[in-house]
């Protein structure tokens, strides 16, 4: 136990920081961000879903708060509060608001980025290039640390093991499923926004060759990004190499309603690959539409993979997911894969008590992305010293969050980042402006805030899951 805190204007108490700061957020404060749900401290960092039936009930106590920031609206763990909102900080940026910051500093700082190819839909096609001598050395070291022979001294690969069914399924509460975990039905509002606002608008255009193409416009969703963030991460003199995923991917953000939804969105954007995959090999036209299923679709979809004995405890540990509310995982996403018959591996990375010989768990992920995305480096198109690589992004899921993995960056000291799309927030201004093929006047680093999440930060969990289209 900490020492106990006062608050300095009434006689509340608490041997935890966190909450004397919400408190006065909510009790002294006016205009505060943020909604108490509730003042438990948050539980440990861990994303395992075991809990016996007799611990959950309609009244149990959660560790959320509701970020309450204009267009948000998502529960976080009382620990994620200041990462959440810096997160927002930078999002946030405006066009108006970095040409501010680019006055006050000196041309010397390269404060301009401009993209490095036409806009989209005029692109040139990457050459690819052999890495350069830099590069290829830490491929094959990393490469050597994963396949190499023992008479070479190598360690073995990292431990991980698949998601497994749990041995005693039962009913999630509130901690695993967030605030609605027990509501029979959503709003009839979030359902009508979660189908209306994912709808598709077409427009026409004319191509430079001059004919007319429909475009397919989904409002939350933005395309190209794959190519700007491996330009802006070659821009970083301190790092070695960044692996991406196929330049395909979708970003899908949350559309603006009460709930989280999260693990539904990063599905989508694994469906927004797939999709493109599928276009890439078929002649007809409709084949690259902006036809992800939508929200309650999913939820149907789930239903029915549990229906034909699925991943099917999870219609036990959630009561159901049909028009509701209720937080899903990957073993969600497990089920809902498999019942559209997409191959994926289902990987968990957990540290076990007392265990001293394996890594971190945030070492064995990083270590499995990282080889993951090199084992493609001799197809991936070369963008200074990052690479894109045909392979699928990656589902991420840790407690209470989840995101799409679509690439990792090594820095020369040798820590590292994974680059996340989180579907929480939206793409900024700025990088709105180089995807049109505009410049925008902002710092590398600023643009690539929102989409780095580092070892360090990422050590203060102990599990993970991922899943991966094979």
């Amino acid at each position: 136990m900490g020492e106990t805190v006062h608050c300095p204007f009434c006689g509340f108490k608490s041997t935890e920081a966190y909450l004397i700061q919400l408190h006065v957020e909510e009790h002294h404060t006016e205009d505060s961000p943020f909604v108490i749900v509730n003042s438990l401290p948050p539980p440990k960092a861990s994303s395992s879903r075991n809990i016996s039936s007799d611990e959950a009930s309609d009244s149990e106590d959660s560790p959320w708060v509701k970020c309450t920031r204009p267009g948000c609206g998502e529960y976080v763990l009382i620990s994620d509060i200041d990462d959440h909102l810096e997160l927002h900080e930078a999002t946030a940026i405006s066009a108006e608001g970095a040409k501010d910051s680019k006055s006050q500093r000196s041309p010397a700082s390269h404060g301009d980025v401009a993209p490095r190819s036409p806009p989209r839909g005029q692109q040139r096609p990457h050459q690819a290039r052999r890495p350069s001598s830099s590069i290829s050395q830490t491929s094959r070291s990393v490469r050597d640390y994963f396949i190499g022979s023992s008479s070479h001294g190598r360690q073995s690969p990292p431990r991980h093991r698949r998601i497994r069914e749990p041995s005693q399924p039962g009913r999630l509460g509130k901690r695993e499923l967030g605030p609605h975990a027990f509501e029979k039905r959503m709003p009839d509002e979030v359902r009508r926004r979660l189908i209306r606002d994912a709808e598709p608008r077409y427009t026409n255009r004319i191509g430079r060759d001059g004919r007319l193409f429909q475009d397919v416009i989904v409002e939350n969703e933005t395309s190209g990004l794959i190519p700007i963030l491996a330009d802006l991460c070659s821009l970083d003199r301190t790092t070695v190499a960044t692996y991406f995923c196929d330049a395909s991917v979708r970003h899908v953000v949350k559309i603006r309603c009460d709930g989280n939804f999260c693990g539904y969105w990063n599905i989508q954007m694994l469906l927004s690959y797939l999709q493109s995959q599928r276009s890439s090999t078929s002649n007809d036209d409709q084949a690259g539409r902006h036809l992800v299923p939508n929200i309650p679709q999913i939820q149907g979809t789930i239903e029915q993979a549990w229906d034909n004995g699925i991943c099917s405890y999870g219609r036990i540990e959630t009561g159901g997911i049909r028009d509701t509310r209720k937080w899903i995982g990957s073993h969600e996403a497990l089920a809902y894969f498999t019942q559209i018959g997409v191959d994926v591996d289902a990987l968990a990375f957990r540290e076990e008590e007392g265990d001293t010989s394996s890594p971190p768990a945030v070492m064995a992920l990083l270590d499995h992305i990282e080889a993951y995305f090199i084992s493609a480096l001799e197809t991936a198109k070369t963008h200074g010293t990052s690479h894109i690589t045909p392979l699928p992004p990656v589902y991420f899921q840790r407690f209470g969050h989840s995101m799409t993995i679509v690439g990792l960056e090594r820095k020369r000291d040798g820590s590292r980042n994974l680059i996340m799309l989180d579907p929480s927030f939206a793409t900024s201004a700025p990088m709105g402006r180089l995807l049109a093929g505009r410049q925008a006047h902002a710092l590398p680093e600023t643009l690539l805030k929102p989409y780095r999440r580092s070892d360090h930060g990422l050590s203060r969990w102990e599990e993970f899951e991922i899943i991966v289209s094979t």
